[in-house]
């Protein structure tokens, strides 16, 4: 699979390729050391980018690779960031 600056990639192309990746190559190296923190991921050339700032990570990763594109994960978590609120414990 190519990944020219002219191709635009699929966002489920990339998300799938970020997850397989995350799982099959960073997983094992990363979990538990580094759990809590954030990973950029760009697939299509395995490079990735660690930071315990989601926001900083990000920067990171842009600032080496302006034109592409990349998933997100939380090391150690399903998910990188969780939205809503919590449910509220009933006062008896």
């Amino acid at each position: 699979m190519s990944n020219t600056t002219s191709e635009k990639p699929r966002f489920s192309e990339l998300t799938e390729l970020g997850i397989k990746f995350y799982k099959e190559k960073l997983k094992p190296l990363l979990e538990p050391d580094h759990n809590g923190e954030f990973v950029a991921i760009e697939p299509y050339s395995g490079r990735y980018f660690l930071d315990k700032d989601s926001t900083q990570v990000a920067l990171k990763a842009l600032a080496e690779m302006p034109d592409k594109k990349f998933y997100f994960a939380r090391i150690g978590y399903e998910y990188a960031h969780k939205i809503g609120g919590s449910w509220l414990k009933k006062k008896a």
